[in-house]
């Protein structure tokens, strides 16, 4: 008896996650077949071919292997803006602020790497990235701390200081910092030993991924396997019953921040330093926001922002040869994400295959 009593349990959990595996990974199958379906649609109804239009994409994300390791350079800064917004709004910490931070730590990187002279590569890097880190950090700061004194929201003012952020850096390009030589306002060209290095000869993929890779599986530690990462989770479920029970919710939620800022902003400190070798105004093509978009269509949680980094790098990629090849436009793509995050925002899908699941899980048990 008691032997069964044991099995009995363990059966149940046991189906429990295989139940909410199942959810997930049929959520976002019936998601992405139907935004996909959504843009073929689009793309017939203006006279072209869809299936051509699909292939030209899958091709240009991933149809050699020099366009997969592009597919996988674009994805970093990708992961690392993930990941920021994965932390904050765990915390329900609203930083709509991704952009700007991006912006200044790309940019504190590259004044150390094209002032700081005479280091080897050893502590050139690390000390440019470090210092993008740094002010990505120290820019998330202000609206955090106006509302733990006042009680601010931190969406209008982190929106807000995406703009300062990015003209601010503009005006040190065009001026102080601006190099006369280069094809367009930016700041003088790195030193060679702030340079990341390439992982292969004649590709752009640099360290900077795996570093990427790095940082998805510690923040996945740091959240679910530490004391700090469990207050800041229960602090993003309910606050007040987090103050309730004596978690400190001030030091997470400023804790949350600071992480959120400094993880974009290595991400823009990558990008500066493994492939454009200068600051340069409007070298981010959205990274932030797309970072938001990413982290909501992988549920917050640190793993699920790979897969979906590497779909909206192979989005963007596969785009630019749809275009070029098929003459359909790169705004079918962008359709395509707005379907997608519909989707996964209404979580239509994923309500009514949970309940037909525990329907089964239950009578089974009964």
């Amino acid at each position: 008896m008691k032997n069964n009593a044991v099995k009995t349990p363990f059966k149940n959990r046991l189906k429990v996650i295989l139940a909410e595996t199942f959810t997930q990974v049929a959520n976002y199958a019936i998601i992405l077949i139907l935004s996909l379906l959504v843009g073929a649609l689009v793309i017939y109804l203006t006279g072209k071919d869809p299936i051509a239009a699909y292939q030209a994409l899958w091709k240009g994300a991933f149809g050699n292997w020099y366009k997969v390791t592009d597919t996988l350079d674009r994805s970093t800064v990708l992961i690392f803006s993930g990941l920021a917004a994965a932390v904050a709004f765990r915390t329900s910490i609203f930083n709509l602020g991704l952009e700007g931070q991006l912006y200044i730590g790309a940019f504190t990187a590259a004044l150390v790497g094209f002032t700081v002279k005479g280091l080897p590569a050893g502590v050139h890097i690390p000390l440019c990235l470090l210092a993008g880190a740094l002010a990505g950090g120290i820019w998330s700061l202000p609206p955090i701390i106006f509302k733990l004194k006042w009680n601010v929201p931190v969406m209008v003012p982190t929106l807000m200081l995406n703009y300062i952020g990015i003209l601010f850096t503009s005006y040190l390009i065009a001026f102080p910092f601006k190099d006369p030589t280069a094809p367009m306002a930016g700041t003088p060209v790195l030193e060679a030993t702030a340079r990341l290095p390439k992982l292969l000869r004649g590709h752009t993929l640099n360290i900077g991924f795996p570093l990427a890779l790095a940082a998805v599986f510690l923040i996945y530690w740091f959240m679910f396997r530490t004391k700090l990462g469990y207050e800041l989770r229960m602090v993003g479920y309910n606050p007040d019953f987090a103050a309730a029970t004596g978690l400190p919710v001030n030091r997470s939620s400023l804790l949350a921040m600071t992480m959120s800022g400094m993880l974009v902003g290595l991400g823009g400190s990558i990008v500066i330093m493994g492939f454009f070798g200068r600051f340069m105004g409007g070298f981010s093509v959205g990274y932030g926001w797309d970072g938001m978009m990413i982290s909501l269509l992988a549920q917050n949680h640190p793993l699920g922002v790979l897969p979906a980094s590497l779909f909206y790098a192979a989005l963007a990629n596969g785009s630019l040869t749809m275009q070029s090849t098929t003459g359909v436009p790169q705004t079918v793509v962008v359709m395509v994400k707005g379907t997608i995050m519909f989707f996964v925002t209404v979580q239509i899908f994923s309500s009514a295959i949970r309940r037909r699941l525990q329907k089964w899980i239950s009578t089974s048990a009964g």
